[in-house]
């Protein structure tokens, strides 16, 4: 960073120019900069790693506390708090497309919810996903996916939406899409103790 003084032979600058340098200021002082563009801050492996971090953050507070102490051990062995040490053992699973889990060591004998899409359809400038089921089971979460024009594989770098699967009557959820064009969708449920359902409810929105 290089300090200026009287930038562009005035008081004041701000902007880019030429697409290369960045006037701004800090702790008011003018500086000039090189003009970074980041690489793709909402890749689809970055958005579906969010969703799933969202997830968990918000899951944590509903969380029995005695399944929360169970994350201690792990806690432990990484220098962290059980909430971190949940969210890292989990948001790893997720990088390999496996589902979190509650609790620790993950039982893996739930049963999800057999929550799916029913439809997705346009409203103005988002989709409207319908959702519905029949047997709760060990509900959790349930994770959306999308891919524009094509059907839709579910893996991470393909979801769009992690949420909470909190009943299997009826109920819709609306996504707002980068772009407008035909949205493929899917979805899977995952119980709270590290199982997830197959793949199910493959809908496409058509044309807006």
């Amino acid at each position: 960073m290089v300090k200026v003084t009287g930038p562009m032979m005035s008081m004041a600058a701000s902007g880019a120019l030429a697409n290369t340098i960045v006037f701004a200021s800090w702790k008011g002082r003018p500086y000039v900069r090189e003009r970074v563009i980041p690489s793709n801050p909402k890749s689809d492996p970055q958005t579906g790693r969010r969703a799933m971090f969202k997830f968990l953050s918000q899951a944590w507070s509903s969380i029995a506390a005695g399944n929360q102490a169970q994350f201690q051990d792990l806690a432990d062995q990484i220098v962290a708090s059980p909430f971190n040490a949940y969210l890292r053992y989990n948001l790893q699973a997720w990088h390999n497309f496996l589902p979190p889990t509650d609790e620790m060591p993950p039982a893996k004998i739930g049963t999800p919810t057999d929550n799916a899409l029913d439809s997705a359809a346009w409203e103005e400038n988002r989709i409207k996903l319908e959702i519905s089921g029949s047997m709760e089971n060990d509900k959790w979460g349930i994770v959306i996916f999308a891919k524009l024009a094509g059907a839709v594989t579910p893996a991470v770098g393909n979801t769009i939406l992690v949420l909470p699967d909190t009943t299997v009557v009826t109920h819709y959820e609306y996504w707002t899409p980068p772009e407008t064009g035909d949205w493929h969708f899917n979805s899977r449920t995952f119980a709270d103790d590290g199982v997830m359902a197959a793949a199910g409810g493959a809908q496409n929105s058509g044309a807006p």
